[in-house]
């Protein structure tokens, strides 16, 4: 029985891999069937440089959006970092997401917490969960308006669209009231762990517990609003820069805000971002990421050669951007020493 689990778990990372990058392999083959390389470089070089500049301003803007709505959720259970500290990590978080599957990147913001930030475990894993579910409560909204400045009412109903985005609002609701609930499962299911795994078993136990206790404690202080608007503020600044980065490498060939209308572009970039998510995206998302850019900016209407010649050199150009700002914010952040924030005096957890 060992001996067959041991397999297992060898044989899941190689299948993994074989399976990303037979996905990869398959969307570049189909893109590169109908544009060029050169067609795709050709793209970058041409951009329009007023544009870029205001992509950068939009980015960074996003960046500090989030710093800042992290630092609400820590401020809300006593933790007050460095804001300038804050914002390297949110970098460095940035570029992890975007290099590692299924957003496991996720994890090093935490660490980087933890680690150089000084910020108490429990707290960390508070501000990124209350973070990720009130992401998916601002996006619901947005697609749902997309969807209907889009014009996409003459092949589904408007009902049908506002139910889809309803749902999608519901179930991060849902999420959020139940993650207590969940949390408290989870630290006594910890119980039955095998007497092997006793370490990880009480590292898990005092996890949870404290991750549960500053969760209470962030609701209890009825920061619900202003998350939610700051979640809000991050979705617009991505999606404006995103935006406006594509419309930079279109404009020299003739693309203006009439010919590139904002909610049928943040349609495409809501698929290719959610298509990057999937496990089997791999790492950058490259495969998955072009696939549902060029497929669903085809169905919208764009021409076939722009969906596919701007899904590859957005991407590469995204992800250039994000490694140089996240690696540079990552050399700084480990140059700085480690903060120590004053410890936590001991308290029951507030009524949720």
């Amino acid at each position: 029985m060992t001996v067959m689990v041991v397999s297992r778990n060898r044989t899941r990372p190689v299948l993994y891999i074989i399976s990303s990058l037979t996905l990869a392999i398959g969307v570049f083959a189909w893109l590169l069937a109908h544009v060029t390389w050169r067609d795709v470089f050709d793209l970058i070089r041409s951009i329009h440089l007023p544009l870029l500049g205001l992509f950068f301003v939009l980015s960074l803007g996003m960046h500090t959006v989030r710093t800042l709505r992290y630092r609400l959720v820590l401020a809300s259970v006593g933790q007050a970092p460095n804001f300038f500290r804050l914002f390297l990590a949110v970098l460095v978080r940035s570029l992890c997401v975007d290099l590692l599957p299924a957003r496991s990147g996720e994890l090093v913001y935490i660490y980087l917490l933890r680690t150089r930030l000084g910020v108490e475990l429990g707290a960390a894993t508070a501000s990124f969960a209350l973070a990720f579910l009130f992401d998916l409560m601002a996006l619901a909204p947005l697609l749902v308006v997309a969807f209907l400045l889009a014009g996409l009412d003459a092949a589904l109903s408007p009902a049908l669209l506002i139910g889809a985005g309803m749902v999608l609002l519901l179930l991060a609701i849902l999420a959020l009231q139940l993650l207590p609930t969940a949390l408290r499962l989870a630290f006594g299911a910890c119980r039955w762990l095998p007497a092997p795994l006793a370490r990880f078993r009480q590292w898990s136990r005092r996890f949870l517990a404290a991750t549960h206790r500053q969760i209470r404690r962030a609701r209890a202080q009825g920061i619900a609003t202003p998350l939610f608007g700051l979640s809000l503020g991050v979705r617009l600044f991505k999606y404006s820069a995103l935006y406006i980065l594509l419309l930079a490498m279109l404009h020299p060939q003739g693309y203006t805000l009439q010919s590139l209308p904002f909610p049928k572009v943040f349609l495409g970039l809501c698929a290719a971002e959610m298509a990057a998510s999937l496990p089997v995206s791999g790492l950058a998302g490259f495969g998955a990421y072009e696939g549902a850019w060029a497929g669903v900016f085809m169905l919208l209407g764009f021409p076939a050669t722009m969906a596919k010649a701007s899904s590859i050199s957005h991407h590469l150009f995204t992800q250039a951007y994000g490694y140089l700002l996240g690696g540079i914010a990552a050399v700084w952040l480990l140059a700085l020493p480690v903060s120590s924030l004053p410890p936590q005096p001991a308290r029951p957890p507030p009524k949720a």
